[in-house]
């Protein structure tokens, strides 16, 4: 007998798959969120929300959430926080309002820190920028998971599923077994490919993997997040804030 495993989370953070069944679905719940608190932000003066996103101990919602929805800066478990990144962010979201951008976003993993949780973070952020700006924390919840799923995600499931089906009727003359058809099927790249559990590149005690493609577009949130000024002149974003230099 051959065991087939196919990955349904909302985090992609699931070894042998660049995404997993369900995480687009929780991934446009999150933006449809923080879209709009985003108008609630734009719709008063120099508002900040502190906004919690579920995923465990991946980082893909907040770093695919945060790059979508324009966020000044996000936290994940993968690089862990510290109170000088949490000050100086606090410090460029300032500089950020001083120069007419009303509004700030921040988005949180659930597993970012131990430490530094929503309530801490919201009150950091109040209190270095209480002269500047209000501060907001939104927890998202259950309600990221989504509802129906999302096109993405239907076409992914049936494209997995006929992947092992294939697979299936290929060993049916097969007659013995080793720990290598114990194998996971997802996505790698442009391919659907099957990986055997024994070969995962994976962090056990936490079941993600260790290498993650999404982890590099990290750093384009927080240009992305530059005052238009500090944009235009191409300085860093570490640049941008007068206080971290």
């Amino acid at each position: 007998k051959q065991w087939y495993q196919r990955r349904v989370a909302i985090t992609a953070g699931v070894p042998g798959s660049d995404f997993s069944i369900g995480c687009d679905t929780a991934l446009n719940s999150i933006i449809w969120a923080v879209d709009s608190i985003k108008q609630s932000a734009a719709s008063t003066r120099k508002r900040v929300f502190i906004v919690e996103v579920m995923g465990g101990n991946s980082g893909y919602l907040a770093v695919l959430s945060g790059l979508a929805s324009g966020a000044d800066a996000v936290y994940i478990p993968e690089e862990p926080v510290n109170i000088d990144t949490l000050q100086c962010d606090a410090y460029r979201v300032m500089d950020k309002i001083d120069q007419g951008v009303y509004r700030g976003i921040i988005i949180r993993n659930e597993n970012s820190s131990p430490q530094y949780k929503n309530d801490f973070v919201s009150a950091l952020y109040a209190e270095e920028g209480k002269d500047r700006f209000v501060t907001r924390s939104a927890v998202l919840g259950h309600i990221q998971q989504g509802y129906s799923p999302s096109p993405f995600d239907r076409c992914l499931a049936a494209q997995l599923a006929y992947k092992v089906y294939r697979d299936i009727e290929k060993k049916l003359i097969q007659t013995t077994f080793t720990s290598q058809d114990i194998v996971v099927v997802g996505i790698q790249g442009s391919t659907t490919a099957f990986s055997p559990v024994s070969t995962l590149d994976m962090d056990i005690k936490k079941r993600v993997p260790i290498t993650n493609w999404w982890i590099s577009l990290k750093p384009l949130i927080q240009i992305l997040a530059l005052p238009p000024r500090s944009r235009s002149e191409k300085v860093s974003a570490t640049e941008a804030c007068s206080h971290c230099t």
